[in-house]
Protein backbone atom coordinates (compact mmCIF):
# COMPACT_ATOMS: atom_id res chain seq x y z
CA UNK A 1 0.00 0.00 0.00
CA UNK A 2 1.33 3.39 -0.92
CA UNK A 3 1.28 6.03 1.79
CA UNK A 4 0.03 9.19 0.06
CA UNK A 5 -0.28 12.66 1.52
CA UNK A 6 -3.25 14.54 0.12
CA UNK A 7 -2.47 17.89 -1.54
CA UNK A 8 -2.48 20.65 1.05
CA UNK A 9 -2.41 24.38 1.02
CA UNK A 10 0.79 25.50 2.74
CA UNK A 11 -1.11 28.21 4.56
CA UNK A 12 -3.56 25.67 6.00
CA UNK A 13 -0.77 23.41 7.25
CA UNK A 14 1.05 26.32 8.84
CA UNK A 15 -2.15 27.48 10.50
CA UNK A 16 -2.71 24.06 12.05
CA UNK A 17 0.92 23.66 13.12
CA UNK A 18 0.92 27.17 14.57
CA UNK A 19 -2.18 26.39 16.59
CA UNK A 20 -0.35 23.51 18.23
CA UNK A 21 2.55 25.74 19.26
CA UNK A 22 0.74 28.93 20.26
CA UNK A 23 -2.43 29.68 22.16
CA UNK A 24 -5.04 31.65 20.30
CA UNK A 25 -3.94 35.26 19.97
CA UNK A 26 -7.55 36.34 20.29
CA UNK A 27 -7.97 34.43 23.55
CA UNK A 28 -4.76 35.91 24.91
CA UNK A 29 -5.93 39.41 24.08
CA UNK A 30 -9.24 38.83 25.86
CA UNK A 31 -7.92 37.02 28.93
CA UNK A 32 -9.47 38.11 32.19
CA UNK A 33 -8.22 37.58 35.71
CA UNK A 34 -9.81 34.26 36.77
CA UNK A 35 -12.29 34.27 39.64
CA UNK A 36 -10.62 32.74 42.71
CA UNK A 37 -13.53 30.29 43.06
CA UNK A 38 -13.88 29.51 39.34
CA UNK A 39 -13.60 25.72 39.77
CA UNK A 40 -14.55 25.48 43.45
CA UNK A 41 -16.36 22.21 44.17
CA UNK A 42 -15.83 21.02 40.59
CA UNK A 43 -14.30 17.81 39.26
CA UNK A 44 -12.12 18.16 36.17
CA UNK A 45 -11.67 15.03 34.08
CA UNK A 46 -8.26 14.58 32.49
CA UNK A 47 -9.04 12.39 29.46
CA UNK A 48 -6.19 10.23 28.19
CA UNK A 49 -6.05 9.01 24.60
CA UNK A 50 -3.89 6.02 25.47
CA UNK A 51 -3.83 2.81 27.44
CA UNK A 52 -3.12 2.60 31.19
CA UNK A 53 0.60 2.42 31.86
CA UNK A 54 1.63 4.03 28.57
CA UNK A 55 3.56 7.25 28.21
CA UNK A 56 0.49 9.45 27.70
CA UNK A 57 -1.14 7.83 30.72
CA UNK A 58 1.88 8.35 32.98
CA UNK A 59 2.26 12.01 32.06
CA UNK A 60 -1.47 12.75 32.37
CA UNK A 61 -1.69 11.14 35.80
CA UNK A 62 1.24 13.05 37.22
CA UNK A 63 -0.28 16.27 35.84
CA UNK A 64 -3.66 15.43 37.38
CA UNK A 65 -2.03 14.83 40.76
CA UNK A 66 -0.79 18.43 41.05
CA UNK A 67 -2.78 20.53 38.54
CA UNK A 68 -5.74 21.17 40.83
CA UNK A 69 -3.68 23.03 43.42
CA UNK A 70 -2.82 25.62 40.76
CA UNK A 71 -6.35 26.22 39.46
CA UNK A 72 -8.83 28.70 40.98
CA UNK A 73 -10.97 26.89 43.53
CA UNK A 74 -8.61 23.87 43.72
CA UNK A 75 -10.85 21.39 41.87
CA UNK A 76 -10.52 17.62 42.05
CA UNK A 77 -8.65 16.20 39.04
CA UNK A 78 -9.66 12.74 37.82
CA UNK A 79 -7.69 10.95 35.06
CA UNK A 80 -9.77 8.77 32.73
CA UNK A 81 -8.59 6.63 29.81
CA UNK A 82 -10.58 6.97 26.58
CA UNK A 83 -9.43 4.26 24.18
CA UNK A 84 -10.20 4.00 20.50
CA UNK A 85 -8.64 4.67 17.09
CA UNK A 86 -5.29 5.78 18.47
CA UNK A 87 -6.72 8.80 20.30
CA UNK A 88 -9.14 9.85 17.56
CA UNK A 89 -12.16 8.88 19.66
CA UNK A 90 -10.97 11.18 22.44
CA UNK A 91 -10.24 14.08 20.09
CA UNK A 92 -13.74 13.83 18.58
CA UNK A 93 -15.32 13.62 22.05
CA UNK A 94 -13.38 16.59 23.38
CA UNK A 95 -14.23 18.74 20.37
CA UNK A 96 -17.89 17.80 19.86
CA UNK A 97 -19.30 16.49 23.14
CA UNK A 98 -17.31 17.68 26.17
CA UNK A 99 -18.76 20.64 28.13
CA UNK A 100 -17.24 24.01 27.26
CA UNK A 101 -16.57 25.00 30.85
CA UNK A 102 -13.10 23.57 31.44
CA UNK A 103 -14.28 20.51 33.36
CA UNK A 104 -12.95 18.15 30.68
CA UNK A 105 -9.47 18.41 29.20
CA UNK A 106 -7.49 15.82 27.32
CA UNK A 107 -4.24 14.66 25.82
CA UNK A 108 -3.80 12.93 22.48
CA UNK A 109 -0.96 12.60 20.00
CA UNK A 110 -0.06 15.27 17.48
CA UNK A 111 -0.53 12.69 14.73
CA UNK A 112 -4.16 12.53 15.84
CA UNK A 113 -4.42 16.31 15.96
CA UNK A 114 -3.25 16.54 12.35
CA UNK A 115 -5.52 13.81 10.97
CA UNK A 116 -7.76 16.37 9.18
CA UNK A 117 -4.71 17.38 7.11
CA UNK A 118 -4.48 13.84 5.75
CA UNK A 119 -8.10 13.69 4.65
CA UNK A 120 -9.38 11.44 7.43
CA UNK A 121 -13.15 11.93 7.42
CA UNK A 122 -13.40 10.30 10.85
CA UNK A 123 -11.51 13.27 12.32
CA UNK A 124 -14.51 15.47 13.10
CA UNK A 125 -12.72 18.55 14.35
CA UNK A 126 -10.82 21.66 13.32
CA UNK A 127 -7.36 21.45 14.89
CA UNK A 128 -6.97 25.22 15.06
CA UNK A 129 -10.10 25.63 17.21
CA UNK A 130 -9.17 23.44 20.16
CA UNK A 131 -8.27 25.35 23.31
CA UNK A 132 -4.59 24.43 23.55
CA UNK A 133 -3.46 24.49 27.18
CA UNK A 134 0.19 23.52 27.10
CA UNK A 135 2.74 20.79 26.40
CA UNK A 136 4.68 18.90 29.08
CA UNK A 137 7.65 17.88 26.91
CA UNK A 138 8.99 19.97 24.04
CA UNK A 139 10.60 16.98 22.33
CA UNK A 140 10.69 13.23 22.84
CA UNK A 141 11.74 11.29 19.77
CA UNK A 142 10.12 8.00 18.86
CA UNK A 143 11.92 4.76 17.98
CA UNK A 144 11.59 1.22 16.65
CA UNK A 145 12.41 -1.83 18.73
CA UNK A 146 12.32 -5.63 18.57
CA UNK A 147 12.55 -8.55 20.99
CA UNK A 148 15.74 -10.62 21.10
CA UNK A 149 14.14 -13.56 19.22
CA UNK A 150 13.17 -11.37 16.24
CA UNK A 151 15.11 -11.51 13.00
CA UNK A 152 15.14 -7.69 13.02
CA UNK A 153 18.39 -6.50 14.60
CA UNK A 154 19.03 -3.45 12.39
CA UNK A 155 16.87 -1.58 9.88
CA UNK A 156 18.66 -3.38 7.03
CA UNK A 157 17.10 -6.64 8.22
CA UNK A 158 13.78 -5.29 6.92
CA UNK A 159 14.92 -5.71 3.33
CA UNK A 160 13.62 -8.57 1.21
CA UNK A 161 10.81 -9.62 3.53
CA UNK A 162 7.46 -8.54 4.98
CA UNK A 163 7.71 -7.51 8.62
CA UNK A 164 4.71 -7.47 10.98
CA UNK A 165 4.00 -4.64 13.41
CA UNK A 166 1.11 -4.05 15.81
CA UNK A 167 -0.94 -0.95 16.66
CA UNK A 168 -4.19 0.05 18.34
CA UNK A 169 -5.73 1.58 15.21
CA UNK A 170 -5.05 3.01 11.77
CA UNK A 171 -4.70 6.60 13.05
CA UNK A 172 -2.40 5.72 15.94
CA UNK A 173 1.14 7.05 16.07
CA UNK A 174 2.52 3.52 15.71
CA UNK A 175 0.45 2.75 12.59
CA UNK A 176 1.22 6.03 10.85
CA UNK A 177 4.94 5.99 11.56
CA UNK A 178 5.26 2.34 10.58
CA UNK A 179 3.64 2.98 7.18
CA UNK A 180 5.84 6.01 6.58
CA UNK A 181 8.99 4.09 7.52
CA UNK A 182 8.07 1.40 5.02
CA UNK A 183 7.73 4.01 2.27
CA UNK A 184 10.95 5.80 3.20
CA UNK A 185 13.02 2.61 3.37
CA UNK A 186 11.33 0.85 0.45
CA UNK A 187 10.40 -2.24 2.50
CA UNK A 188 7.20 -4.19 3.18
CA UNK A 189 5.77 -3.51 6.64
CA UNK A 190 2.44 -5.03 7.62
CA UNK A 191 0.50 -3.29 10.40
CA UNK A 192 -1.90 -5.42 12.44
CA UNK A 193 -4.42 -3.21 14.24
CA UNK A 194 -6.31 -4.08 17.39
CA UNK A 195 -3.61 -4.15 20.07
CA UNK A 196 -5.55 -1.97 22.49
CA UNK A 197 -3.27 -2.45 25.49
CA UNK A 198 -0.68 0.00 24.23
CA UNK A 199 3.02 -0.71 24.04
CA UNK A 200 2.85 -3.41 26.70
CA UNK A 201 0.51 -5.49 24.56
CA UNK A 202 2.81 -5.05 21.55
CA UNK A 203 5.74 -6.02 23.75
CA UNK A 204 4.03 -9.25 24.83
CA UNK A 205 3.09 -9.96 21.21
CA UNK A 206 6.74 -9.60 20.18
CA UNK A 207 7.75 -12.03 22.92
CA UNK A 208 5.15 -14.53 21.68
CA UNK A 209 6.41 -14.17 18.11
CA UNK A 210 3.17 -12.62 16.81
CA UNK A 211 4.97 -9.42 15.79
CA UNK A 212 8.45 -8.90 14.39
CA UNK A 213 8.91 -5.40 15.82
CA UNK A 214 7.15 -2.18 16.77
CA UNK A 215 7.76 1.45 15.84
CA UNK A 216 6.45 4.87 16.86
CA UNK A 217 7.11 4.41 20.57
CA UNK A 218 8.45 7.38 22.52
CA UNK A 219 11.98 6.78 23.80
CA UNK A 220 11.02 8.04 27.25
CA UNK A 221 8.25 5.43 27.36
CA UNK A 222 10.68 2.64 26.39
CA UNK A 223 13.17 3.68 29.05
CA UNK A 224 10.50 3.99 31.74
CA UNK A 225 8.70 0.72 31.04
CA UNK A 226 11.53 -1.58 29.98
CA UNK A 227 14.79 -0.53 31.69
CA UNK A 228 15.82 -4.07 32.64
CA UNK A 229 15.09 -5.51 29.18
CA UNK A 230 17.12 -2.75 27.55
CA UNK A 231 20.07 -3.28 29.85
CA UNK A 232 20.04 -7.06 29.36
CA UNK A 233 19.76 -6.72 25.58
CA UNK A 234 16.48 -8.62 25.46
CA UNK A 235 14.90 -5.53 23.89
CA UNK A 236 16.75 -3.94 20.99
CA UNK A 237 16.19 -0.39 19.68
CA UNK A 238 17.22 -0.38 16.02
CA UNK A 239 16.16 3.06 14.74
CA UNK A 240 15.24 6.46 16.20
CA UNK A 241 13.49 9.50 14.69
CA UNK A 242 14.94 12.55 16.41
CA UNK A 243 16.95 15.22 14.63
CA UNK A 244 20.14 13.58 15.97
CA UNK A 245 21.13 10.24 17.42
CA UNK A 246 19.69 9.78 20.88
CA UNK A 247 22.34 9.89 23.65
CA UNK A 248 20.73 6.83 25.24
CA UNK A 249 21.34 4.84 22.04
CA UNK A 250 24.50 6.31 20.48
CA UNK A 251 25.05 3.33 18.15
CA UNK A 252 21.52 3.41 16.72
CA UNK A 253 21.00 5.41 13.49
CA UNK A 254 18.16 7.87 13.08
CA UNK A 255 15.93 8.11 10.04
CA UNK A 256 17.71 11.16 8.60
CA UNK A 257 20.96 9.20 8.28
CA UNK A 258 19.47 6.58 5.97
CA UNK A 259 17.05 8.71 3.91
CA UNK A 260 18.72 10.62 1.09
CA UNK A 261 16.11 11.79 -1.44
CA UNK A 262 14.85 15.33 -0.85
CA UNK A 263 11.19 14.32 -1.19
CA UNK A 264 11.71 11.53 1.36
CA UNK A 265 13.39 13.94 3.76
CA UNK A 266 10.39 16.26 3.49
CA UNK A 267 8.02 13.41 4.31
CA UNK A 268 10.21 12.37 7.26
CA UNK A 269 10.21 15.91 8.61
CA UNK A 270 6.43 16.25 8.25
CA UNK A 271 5.82 13.08 10.24
CA UNK A 272 8.65 12.89 12.76
CA UNK A 273 9.08 16.55 13.68
CA UNK A 274 5.64 16.33 15.27
CA UNK A 275 7.58 14.86 18.19
CA UNK A 276 8.47 18.44 19.14
CA UNK A 277 5.01 18.37 20.77
CA UNK A 278 5.19 15.14 22.71
CA UNK A 279 2.61 15.59 25.50
CA UNK A 280 0.11 18.34 24.56
CA UNK A 281 -3.07 19.03 26.53
CA UNK A 282 -6.18 20.74 25.19
CA UNK A 283 -9.76 21.61 26.05
CA UNK A 284 -12.84 21.98 23.83
CA UNK A 285 -13.26 25.06 21.66
CA UNK A 286 -15.42 27.93 22.83
CA UNK A 287 -14.28 28.30 26.44
CA UNK A 288 -14.56 31.74 28.02
CA UNK A 289 -11.41 33.87 28.17
CA UNK A 290 -11.47 33.56 31.97
CA UNK A 291 -11.40 29.76 31.87
CA UNK A 292 -8.74 29.68 29.13
CA UNK A 293 -6.50 31.94 31.21
CA UNK A 294 -7.04 29.81 34.32
CA UNK A 295 -6.22 26.53 32.56
CA UNK A 296 -3.16 27.87 30.73
CA UNK A 297 -1.68 29.77 33.68
CA UNK A 298 -2.39 26.88 36.03
CA UNK A 299 -0.72 24.45 33.66
CA UNK A 300 2.54 26.41 33.56
CA UNK A 301 2.47 26.86 37.34
CA UNK A 302 2.07 23.09 37.68
CA UNK A 303 5.08 22.52 35.43
CA UNK A 304 7.14 24.49 37.99
CA UNK A 305 5.66 22.67 41.00
CA UNK A 306 8.54 21.24 43.05
CA UNK A 307 6.56 18.17 44.09
CA UNK A 308 5.70 17.35 40.48
CA UNK A 309 9.29 17.87 39.35
CA UNK A 310 10.64 15.69 42.17
CA UNK A 311 8.23 12.88 41.36
CA UNK A 312 8.95 13.16 37.63
CA UNK A 313 12.70 13.00 38.28
CA UNK A 314 12.31 9.84 40.38
CA UNK A 315 10.29 8.25 37.56
CA UNK A 316 12.82 9.37 34.92
CA UNK A 317 10.17 11.52 33.24
CA UNK A 318 11.58 14.54 31.39
CA UNK A 319 9.61 17.78 31.91
CA UNK A 320 10.34 20.52 29.35
CA UNK A 321 7.09 22.51 29.12
CA UNK A 322 5.75 24.80 26.41
CA UNK A 323 2.91 27.27 26.95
Amino acid sequence: MTFRILPLRASFFLACAGALWLASAQAQAQQAQPNANLFHGKEISVLIGGAPGGGADIYARILAKYYGRHLPGNPTMTPKNVLGAGGLKLANQLYNISPKDGTEIGTFLTTTALEPLFGNKEARFDTTKFTWIGNMVDTDATACMAWKTSAIKTWEDLKGRETTFGSSGASSLIAIQTKVIGELLGVKMKVINGYQGGIRMSHLAMQRGELDATCGVYIATIRIQFPDQLQSGDLKVWMTFGAKRDPAFPDVPNIYEVVKKESDLQLAQLIFKQDSLSRPFSAPPGLSAERVAALQDGFMATMADKDLLDEAAKANLPIHPMN
